[in-house]
């Protein structure tokens, strides 16, 4: 179904750049062979659904999620997701938000079982394939090597592994039609570089008051501290990419974030945040008492932040799989 790609392979046949290998640290990514995204969400969800204590028949939402192309012009992701694995009627919807999709649906998802009551239970899945004919996924983005992959989540109103404390999406839409000046525009290239500067400061000022209010938020309506946080999920996008300040702002040191496992699968898309959920809780780096941030963002833009608990040990742990709860009990 996939592989990992060795990072060097790829700047030693030319397809990648050796300063951005050098500056970006990956190490290698994660590549899917010849199988559409849905595919890979159904098998997502059909093994987080086996790994969870909730009954298919409960799950009364599912929200699809993915930042590429998911399959065929006439595929609806979310409907083709949810009819090779939930053998009822239950209400499916795409979340369009770019990267951080994941995490805006985490917090829908969150919100309908608030208002569904006890019982109930709702999935998400995630899934992006980068590849393809023409497609060069080392050069796609200078900041990140995009990676294949998919992820799904369930949560349910109810006692579970893990506790979802709070989520808080944040958008900014002012900046969607932000393009780059063209230095062939101008007569020099200080006269470019101020133009790129005043098009582009605003929005970059706005971004970063994002993500810093986005993590802010989500820490006080969970009720804790940066300090409190075990482990922080941030998407695998380059070690020179990182926001070095914001992180420094809250403390966060890179031992305590995923970089060292998001550097050997690359940047996931939409599939961030569960992914490095699963990695954790698989690998039994979070134990029970230890609070987990998952951020993200998306183009247009919207950051995110969700803190989770672990309550218990997953019962998934050193096998593999996402599974998380809410304050009201959710389960996810």
């Amino acid at each position: 179904m996939g592989h990992n790609e060795d990072v060097a392979s790829a700047v030693a046949d030319g397809r990648y750049d050796e300063e951005l290998s050098t500056a970006h640290g990956y190490r290698s990514v994660s590549v899917a062979d010849d199988v559409l995204p849905v595919d890979m969400a159904v098998r997502a969800v059909t093994r987080a659904i086996a790994r969870s204590a909730v009954r298919a028949e409960d799950i009364v939402l599912h929200a699809h999620t993915g930042s590429t192309p998911q399959g065929p012009d006439d595929v609806v992701p979310a409907a083709y997701v949810h009819g090779r694995t939930l053998a009822h009627r239950a209400f499916t919807v795409d979340v369009r938000q770019t990267c951080n999709g994941a995490l805006a649906a985490l917090q829908l998802a969150a919100a309908y079982l608030t208002a569904a009551g006890p019982g109930m239970a709702a999935v998400v899945t995630t899934a992006d394939r980068h590849g393809g004919p023409g497609v060069n996924r080392y050069r796609a983005d200078p900041g990140s090597v995009d990676a294949d992959g998919a992820s799904a989540v369930v949560l349910c109103n109810g006692p579970g592994p893990l506790r979802l404390l709070s989520t808080v999406v944040l958008g900014d839409g002012r900046f969607a039609d932000t393009v780059a000046a063209d230095p062939k525009d101008f007569p020099d290239r200080r006269a470019f570089l101020m133009a790129q500067r005043r098009a582009l400061l605003p929005m970059l000022d706005a971004m970063a008051a994002l993500e810093k209010d986005s993590v802010t938020q989500a820490l006080a309506e969970a009720g804790i501290k940066p300090g409190d946080v075990t482990r922080w999920v941030f998407p695998n996008i380059g070690a020179n990419m990182v926001d070095r300040e914001l992180r420094e702002g809250l403390g966060i040191d890179e031992a305590r974030t995923t970089w060292e496992w998001g550097r050997t699968v690359g940047h996931l898309g939409t599939g961030n945040q569960f992914g490095g959920l699963t990695h954790l809780t698989e690998t039994g780096a979070v134990r029970p008492g230890d609070v987990v941030a998952l951020c993200g963002n998306g183009l247009g833009f919207s950051y995110g932040c969700a803190v989770l608990e672990v309550v218990a040990p997953p019962p998934w742990a050193a096998e593999g799989a996402a599974g998380v709860d809410q304050r009201q009990e959710m389960t996810l």
